[in-house]
């Protein structure tokens, strides 16, 4: 009678104490290698197919054959050629339950649990088992296979393993990998062996058992040098690929092993620090990696974090390997919408076409270095927003690496196509490391730097100048010279604003010090009074010019004007230094059309907020105290005029993304922008009691002026400047960045017209 996987799982049923009716496990005896090949293959590779077919879950399948299994060996009714086959049935189940948990849940291979245990414990110890390993080696034996004839090397390679050294290694999407040694290495480098066997059931899929069988042939390559970041290939067959054993974690367990050691993260997931120093070292191994694989005349194709083994070589230096190279079938079948686990890492054009592309790895690339850097996968594949709060350049790698269409990938990035691709590309990730490791808001946060932060410029200037000084040694072509230019041209800027507005703070402290009668002798004041020929009480023409009726000292009287003018001043310093300071809309947009005029009316806007703030706060110091209303409606007009502009133009430039498909723009709403949007209610809450304020204050009909005054103080320190200034600045930037960086891929698009 067939043997059939009916006939199995009443067994397991019978073992477990469950009954079924017809259940002989004897029966199980007279089963041929043949027959268990036969019915391993026919196991669902759906869990509710499963469930459905015997009506009893995978899991629990698991549970009881394992419990089974644990028994002394002499309490086993079977033959234990039998009871071997029984455990690589019990090894097929868990393999599939880590796959899917991997494919669909995202677990990583070592926390997934069955069965009271990790799914790769009990793998070791079905393993282990002499039993096992005797039908490991029966059911991949070539020359008893059903399948395609293997060549006489191939045999010749089967024929040299010692069966009885295998070991579980890990587990793998679509395989179990498991390790051994051999006495005399025919083609690989070492005495170890890696042998990479299919899950049965993914043997009734011809794609993976032919992508399996030519593995040697298309990605084999004996003759690569040893320098080769592909794990070299001994040979392969229908259901297993047999190679060098490389020691040492995956990527994606080396990246788990470093989280593991990093603090918790913030409250506010925007403000998680990108890891630097991984992505020097890690990132930087990538691309070498990359380089040298390309400069071999090969390409991955299913570039992910389970594929790349991290070595670590003398000295403490990280070399990346990579295995499985060639297109996962698996990822294929994957549908529209967030792709879990590995599949994340494959580009779109390889999960919906099935075949390799030239442009594949790029998109890989991308999502390795996100990964790489700490920071979550956005749920729609788009770049997450820490990167355009910590560096714009990289955010603008990143974009151009990881487009969902592949022509669209390196359409900003300065890459010659007739050169090396991962070599250039490595140069411009380097200089962007080097901006980053410049940054300093990347660095570890204690309670001086947090108090730090609230100062108004948070350091701004400084941080610039560090940036600029390394852009300077970065200017190697045309597009490092504007980089270059485009930093200049901002830390002037910023300079300008923190001088005036620290300058103007300055005055509003040393006229209130006036008020209290305090003596300054401030030399400033001496050379004012001999450039005017001014002598006795006051100052030189800054005192001629205040109105008659603005005595000094008044404390009381001056008190409202000076607390408008300083809250006002600190909030503008840190407005421009800490939300604005290095944005700019006119960077790469068309030179004609409404699009320019957009990102020229934005660019004004935010540059005026360098200047007009001191303005807005000398005069009313300077000439008429009773001025502040006036300024203060004038300045929070200001502000809500620059507002408007850079949502004209990120609302725009957002929009004519999203219309020819470029996919770094997501669709929808984008939170981010809609918080510099939320501003607006602000401001024109404010601005409705600022109106009244004065017009009363005007008409002599308020006279408690100084409540007013504490009011609008109070608003200026407690909405504008903790807030809209302060924790709303990582979104803004954010949000603001990304309009830019998509308004810089579209006129690059309009030159390729791709």
């Amino acid at each position: 009678m067939r043997a059939t996987l009916e006939q199995l799982t009443a067994v397991v049923s019978e073992l477990a104490g469950r009954g079924a009716a017809g259940a002989r496990p004897a029966g199980l005896n007279a089963w041929r290698t043949q027959d268990w090949h036969a019915v391993l293959r026919d196991i669902p590779l759906d869990e509710r197919a499963y469930a459905d077919r015997f009506q009893v879950s995978r899991q629990r399948e698991i549970e009881e054959l394992w419990r089974w299994w644990s028994e002394p060996a002499d309490a086993r009714s079977l033959e234990p050629r039998t009871v071997g086959f029984l455990g690589f049935y019990l090894l097929t189940l868990v393999a599939m339950h880590c796959s899917d948990r991997m494919r669909f849940h995202g677990d990583a291979p070592w926390d997934v649990a069955v069965a009271g245990a990790t799914a790769e414990d009990l793998s070791k110890a079905l393993v282990a088992d002499p039993d096992v390993q005797r039908s490991i080696a029966a059911l991949h034996d070539p020359d008893a296979s059903r399948g395609s004839a293997a060549s006489a090397e191939t045999r010749a390679e089967w024929a040299a393993l010692d069966i009885t050294s295998l070991e579980f290694y890990r587990h793998g999407t679509t395989s179990i990998i498991l390790t051994g040694r051999v006495a005399a290495p025919s083609r690989g480098q070492t005495a170890t062996f890696a042998l990479k066997c299919l899950i049965h059931p993914y043997l009734t899929i011809p794609a993976i058992v032919g992508a399996t069988r030519g593995y040697l042939a298309e990605h084999g390559r004996l003759d690569a040098e040893v320098s080769s970041p592909a794990v070299p290939v001994w040979a392969s067959h229908d259901s297993w690929i047999l190679m060098d054993l490389v020691r040492g974690r995956t990527l994606g367990e080396h990246l788990a092993y470093r989280a593991a050691g990093r603090p918790a993260p913030p409250a506010r997931e925007i403000l998680r620090p990108v890891d630097t120093a991984a992505l020097r070292e890690l990132g930087g191994a990538l691309l070498t990696a990359l380089a040298d694989l390309e400069r071999d005349g090969r390409r991955h194709d299913d570039l992910t974090p389970s594929n790349i083994i991290v070595e670590v070589e003398e000295l403490g230096r990280l070399r990346l390997r990579f295995v499985d190279l060639g297109v996962n079938h698996l990822h294929t079948r994957s549908i529209t919408g967030q792709v879990q686990g590995d599949g994340a890492y494959v580009a779109p054009e390889v999960r919906r076409d099935g075949v390799g592309h030239p442009r594949a790895d790029l998109y890989s690339l991308g999502a390795l270095l996100i990964t790489i850097a700490g920071i979550p996968h956005s749920a729609d594949g788009t770049v997450p927003d820490q990167f355009y709060v910590a560096s714009v350049g990289l955010a603008r790698l990143l974009e151009d690496l990881t487009d969902a269409d592949p022509r669209r990938r390196l359409l900003v990035v300065p890459v010659d196509p007739a050169a090396a691709r991962f070599e250039q590309i490595g140069r411009v990730f380097g200089d962007e490391v080097a901006i980053l490791e410049q940054d300093g808001r990347e660095r570890p946060r204690g309670r001086l730097q947090g108090l730090r932060d609230l100062s108004p410029g948070a350091g701004t200037v400084a941080r610039q100048r560090r940036m600029l000084q390394v852009r300077s040694g970065q200017a190697r072509d045309a597009t490092g010279v504007a980089h270059l230019l485009q930093a200049r041209r901002l830390r002037r800027w910023a300079w300008l604003c923190a001088v005036l507005l620290w300058c103007g703070t300055a005055l509003v402290v040393t006229w209130w010090s006036r008020d209290f009668g305090l003596s300054w002798q401030a030399k400033w004041f001496e050379v004012a009074d001999e450039v005017f020929d001014r002598s006795g009480s006051g100052l030189g023409f800054l005192d001629d010019i205040r109105a008659d009726d603005y005595p000094i000292p008044d404390p009381l009287g001056n008190l409202p004007v000076r607390l408008v003018t300083l809250t006002f001043a600190l909030v503008s310093a840190r407005l421009y230094l800490n939300v604005f300071a290095d944005l700019s809309t006119t960077w790469a947009t068309p030179p004609g059309g409404t699009p320019r005029v957009r990102a020229v009316v934005a660019e004004v806007g935010l540059r005026s907020l360098a200047v007009l703030p001191a303005v807005y706060v000398v005069l009313p110091t300077l000439v008429q105290r009773d001025w502040w209303p006036l300024f203060t409606l004038i300045g929070i007009v200001t502000v809500a005029g620059v507002v408007q502009a850079c949502l004209w133009f990120a609302r725009d430039a957002n929009a004519r993304a999203r219309a020819v498909g470029l996919s770094s723009v997501p669709r929808g709403e984008i939170a981010t922008l809609e918080r510099l949007a939320a501003w607006q209610p602000t401001v024109a809450v404010y601005l409705i009691p600022i109106v009244v304020i004065g017009t009363l204050l005007s008409l002599g009909l308020l006279q408690d002026v100084l409540v007013y005054a504490c009011f609008v103080s109070l608003i200026n320190v407690g909405i504008f400047y903790l807030k809209s200034a302060g924790t709303d600045a990582p979104y803004i930037r954010a949000g603001l960045s990304r309009a830019v960086l998509a308004a810089e891929r579209l006129e690059h698009l309009g030159r390729t017209r791709v």
